[in-house]
Parts: C-alpha cells; structure tokens; sequence
C-alpha cells in the first residue's frame, strides 16, 4: 500500500502546489488586511479569527472537492484504472486514496498556518500571533484531522451508493446531497452531545474529567477555558468520529466489492 500511495501522492503534487499558492495567497491577504486595519470592526480579533477559520476551510473545501472528484473519476469513469490495479485489493486502495487526500490537505493547512505566523511576526500583527500556539495547533489539528476524515468518506460513500440500485433505480445526485446532509446532521449532534453527561480527556495529564465542573466553552471537540486555554478534548465526540469513520471506510469497500458492476 505504501507504494500505490506514493503514487497518489505524486499524482497530487500538480495539486499540492496550487493548494499551497492558494495557502500562501490566503494567509498573506488576511496578514495585509490586519495591519492596515481595513476590517472595519470593534472587535479587531474576533473579525481576525472569524477570516483565518473561513479562509482555512475554503482550502480545506477545495481539497476534499478534488479529491472525491478523483475519486469517481478513478473507480467508476475510467477502466485502465481498474486494470492498473486489478492485483491490489479495493480496501488498499481505498485507504491509499484516503491517506493521499489527508496528507494534501494538512500539508496546505500547515503551510496556510505557518505563512500567517510568519507575516504576522514580519508585520507585527499580535492578534495572530496569540491565536496560535502550539498547544492548540496540535490540539486543533487532531480534531480537524476527524472532521475532514469524515467529511472526505461520508462524500466517497455517497458517489458509491449513487452506482448502487436502490429499489431498482439509480440515484445519482440524492446519496451525495444525503451524504453531506447526514455530515451536517453529525456535526449538530458534535455540538449538542456534551450535554449528556459530558467527559473531556485533560490534555495536562491524560486524566477524564466532568465537564460540569469545569468552567469553559466548547468549541467543536475541543473544551477551552474562559482564559483562552485548552482544557481538553470531548472523549465521547472523538470516539464516536472515529466509529464513523470506520465504518463509512468498511461500507465503501464492500460496496466496491459487491454491489457495483463496473
């Protein structure tokens, strides 16, 4: 497998350069529009915060639509794919497609992240400078990791069952809107879940904790204190996106296997 990702990493490499283009070019509009004061907001930061989350997730967008794109191209459109893997078996596949599309996208997110600390040091811009650290990269990026994880195969999964007869017809557009109605759903219950009865693991000492006696906010998966701080990472909302994640993968797979005629 290690092989065949390398070669969907080097088919990718035309798209990593755009995709850091686009990180660089991003992450130095947002570091000129911050220090010309151009923002026209009372609050100076949260404005900061609210463009570098929207820029990240354009990048992160763009990834995911190119590479599920790919997707269907490889396994349904194209039969010398078929045959070039035919001594590979679909579940390789399938994961070095998935690792290839994970590896792009954080390395244009790193790269997004490290240009916008980079300007702002140049610039001067602290309010960028404070909103990263190195505890919240790590923390942030993990929680990111499951989010686009689950986003990429819930999407892979949908143009699967789109080559799936479900009572006897095809619905090719219908499983891909369900796909990413069903992420959406998931991402609500992300938020809402904490409230039955909430468990976070400290990040300090790897011990569980209740969230009833900890006075922060929860921001997707990730529990901060009213000084900025990480105090830790939802356990029940982890677990359950890596549940979804696997099965979404195993799903695929036999999907792949059994069910679609090529």
């Amino acid at each position: 497998m290690i092989r065949y990702l390398r070669y969907e990493l080097k088919r990718s490499s035309g798209f990593l350069l755009l995709e850091i283009f686009l990180s660089l070019l991003s992450a130095s509009f947002i570091g000129l529009m911050a220090k010309s004061d151009s923002l026209g907001v009372n609050d100076r930061q949260l404005a900061i915060l609210i463009l570098i989350i929207a820029q990240g997730i354009i990048i992160l967008a763009i990834s995911l639509i190119y590479f599920a794109s790919r997707f269907k191209r490889d396994i349904f459109d194209k039969s010398s794919y078929i045959t070039f893997t035919i001594n590979i078996s679909v579940g390789k596949v399938l994961m070095a497609k998935f690792l290839a599309s994970l590896i792009v996208a954080f390395i244009s997110i790193f790269t997004y992240i490290f240009w916008l600390l980079f300007s702002s040091f140049i610039l001067s811009i602290k309010e960028i400078t404070i909103a990263f650290t190195v505890g919240r990269i790590s923390t942030f990026s993990f929680v990111l990791g499951l989010y686009y994880s689950m986003a990429y195969l819930l999407l892979v999964l949908g143009l699967s069952l789109s080559r799936v007869k479900i009572f006897k017809r095809y619905y090719n557009f219908v499983t891909i809107v369900l796909a990413i109605v069903l992420f959406s759903l998931i991402i609500w219950i992300f938020r809402n879940i904490y409230v039955l009865s909430p468990v976070c693991l400290n990040l300090r000492n790897f011990s569980l904790e209740n969230l009833i006696h900890i006075n922060g906010v929860d921001i997707s998966m990730v529990y901060m204190g009213l000084d900025g701080k990480i105090l830790g990472i939802n356990v029940r909302t982890s677990l359950l996106s890596l549940l979804i994640i696997t099965i979404s993968f195993f799903i695929n797979e036999y999907l792949i296997e059994e069910r679609i005629d090529f």
